[in-house]
C-alpha cells in the first residue's frame, strides 16, 4: 500500500524519526523503563457477552460511559482474503473471548463512511487488506493496529494468539493509572463537524471519473480503492515513482528482525548484518517501541516504518527485563516487499495493463505437457469469453502458454504477473510474447501494452 504524502507530513515523519534519535538527551522523552515495566492495572470484570456493534458514534457513546477501550474491524465483506481469520474472531475462542468482552467491539464491512479524524486510514492501516482491526480509547484516541499479510498469505502475519496477546496488552495499557502521566498516546480526536469520510479525500472526482464510476457509487466501498484514490493526485501530477512510492508497509525483516507471530513482538531471528544486529538485539528480546511511540502488534511496527522515510529511526526493546534503545540507520531501498498479491498495484492507474483479462498458473502437469521446465514462465490466459483485448488481437489464444514477455522468463503468474508486468512496462510499450500452442510448437506475438482504461 502506498500513501502519498503531502510534503509537510513527509517533513514531519522524516522529523519524528530524526528526533527518535537523539531522545535520550530529552528529558520530555517517554519514560520506556516504566512504561514498557510489568502494569499496574486492575481490570475490571469482562461484560456478559461480546456484542458487535456496526455505529461507531453509538460504540464510542457506550466505550465514554463505561470507561471501556474499543476495538474496531474492518472488514471487506466480498474479498476471500482474510475471510478465514475475520470467521475466526468473530466465532471468539476460550481465550479470545474473556478479553473482548472487556472491549466495546465494533465491526464495519465499508470503507465508504469511515470517518478518518477516528479511524486515520490514510496513515494507519494497510488498504490491500480486506480485514483491519484499531484498539481506541474510551476517548477515541489510537492506541494501536492490527492486521497484515505477505505474498504468501494472511495466516504467516496474523493469528487469534497473536490478536489475543494484543487485546491483552492494550487492556493492561488502558487501564494502567500511570498512564496519563507518559503522555503518548494519540490526540483526543476533534470530531466537531462533518466527518472526514473518502469521498472527501482530494483524488475522488478524478478516480470516479476515471472508470470507476460504479465502484464511487456502490454501498460496498473495498479498502483497496479507498487506496487508489488518496494515490490518484499523484498519478494525475504525473509525480508518482512506481519503483519507490508502491512500496509501504515493510516488515520487521526489512530491518533485519523476525517475530514470532503469536505473541505478537518477540524476537526469534535477526539477520547478520542488519540494522537490528547492529543495534544489539538478540533473539529472545521484545520489541516495546519505535520513533517514539508505544508498540503493541508488529502491525504497530510496520506502521512506524510505513510513515518513516528513511534516516534515523529509535527502537526499544527488552532484554531480560532490561530496557534497551539504538537509532536504527534506515537508507537505500530498505521499504522493499514483494508487491505481488497487492490488488491496488496489480489495478493501479499508473504503469501498463496486459492486454489479458487473467494469467492463471500451470499446473506441474502442464508444464510437462508442453516441456517448460520448473521456475520457469508458464502461464495460461484466461479468456471468458474468448480471446479478445489486445493480446487476443494479436494472436493469443485460451489454449496457448505464455513463456515469455520481451525475453524474460521469471516465473510470475495470476495477481502477481499482473504486477510484475505493470511494473515492467508503460503505455504503449512494445509487447512480444512467447507462447507455446496447444500443437506444442513455439511462437511470437505483439502488441502494443495498453493503459488501465484501454
Amino acid at each position: 500500500m502506498f500513501r502519498q504524502m503531502t510534503a509537510l507530513s513527509l517533513a514531519l515523519a522524516c522529523a519524528l524519526c530524526i528526533a527518535a534519535a537523539v531522545v535520550a538527551e530529552d528529558k520530555a522523552a517517554p519514560k520506556w523503563a516504566e512504561i514498557l515495566n510489568p502494569a499496574t492495572a486492575d481490570l475490571p470484570a469482562p461484560h456478559g457477552k461480546v456484542v458487535w456493534l456496526d455505529d461507531f458514534n453509538a460504540a464510542l457513546a457506550l466505550a465514554k460511559k463505561e470507561g471501556r477501550p474499543l476495538f474496531v474491524t474492518l472488514r471487506c465483506l466480498p474479498c476471500k482474503q482474510c475471510a478465514k481469520f475475520d470467521a475466526e474472531v468473530l466465532k471468539g475462542s476460550n481465550d479470545l473471548d474473556p478479553l473482548l468482552k472487556q472491549f466495546v467491539t465494533v465491526r464495519l464491512t465499508s470503507m465508504r463512511n469511515v470517518d478518518s479524524r477516528i479511524l486515520p486510514y490514510e496513515d494507519y492501516q494497510d488498504l490491500d487488506l480486506s480485514w483491519w482491526g484499531y484498539f481506541l480509547s474510551d476517548s477515541g484516541q489510537l492506541y494501536g493496529v492490527y492486521g497484515g499479510r505477505d505474498e504468501v498469505s494472511d495466516s504467516t502475519r496474523v493469528s487469534v494468539a497473536g490478536l489475543t496477546n494484543a487485546l491483552a496488552k492494550v487492556l493492561a495499557h488502558h487501564y494502567d493509572k500511570r498512564r496519563a502521566g507518559w503522555n503518548i498516546d494519540a490526540p483526543v480526536p476533534d470530531l466537531k463537524g462533518a466527518a472526514k469520510t473518502p469521498k472527501q479525500l482530494a483524488g475522488w472526482a478524478s478516480w470516479a471519473k476515471r472508470g470507476a464510476r460504479e465502484a464511487a457509487d456502490s454501498e460496498c466501498l473495498h479498502c483497496h480503492q479507498v487506496n487508489e484514490v488518496i494515490r490518484q493526485p499523484a498519478c494525475d501530477a504525473g509525480s508518482f515513482d512506481k519503483h519507490k512510492d508502491f512500496y509501504g508497509w515493510p516488515f520487521p525483516e526489512n530491518i533485519g528482525l523476525t517475530l514470532d507471530r503469536d505473541t505478537g513482538l518477540m524476537v526469534t531471528k535477526v539477520a547478520k548484518g542488519s540494522e537490528a544486529e547492529k543495534a544489539g538485539v538478540k533473539v529472545g528480546d521484545e520489541i516495546g517501541a519505535a520513533g517514539g511511540q508505544r508498540i503493541f502488534t508488529q502491525t504497530d511496527l510496520r506502521g512506524v516504518l510505513h510513515r518513516c522515510a528513511g534516516g534515523k529511526l529509535e527502537l526499544v526493546w527488552t532484554h531480560k527485563g532490561e530496557v534497551m534503545r539504538a537509532a536504527l540507520e534506515l537508507k537505500g531501498d530498505w521499504r522493499r516487499t514483494n508487491l505481488g498479491w497487492r490488488k491496488s498495484v496489480a489495478e493501479a492507474d499508473v504503469g501498463a495493463n496486459t492486454g489479458l483479462p487473467w494469467p492463471l498458473k500451470c499446473s506441474d502437469k502442464e508444464r510437462k505437457s508442453r516441456s517448460v521446465a520448473a521456475g520457469r514462465m508458464c502461464v495460461k490466459p484466461y479468456f471468458p469469453k474468448g480471446p479478445t483485448g489486445p493480446a487476443g488481437d494479436a494472436g493469443l489464444k485460451s489454449d496457448d502458454f505464455i513463456v515469455a514477455v520481451n525475453g524474460d522468463t521469471t516465473d510470475v503468474s495470476d495477481r502477481a504477473f499482473l504486477v510484475w508486468f505493470r511494473l515492467k512496462f508503460e503505455p504503449g510499450d512494445e509487447v512480444k510474447l512467447t507462447v507455446i500452442g496447444s500443437d506444442g510448437k513455439q511462437r511470437e506475438l505483439k502488441y502494443k501494452a495498453p493503459g488501465r482504461s484501454d
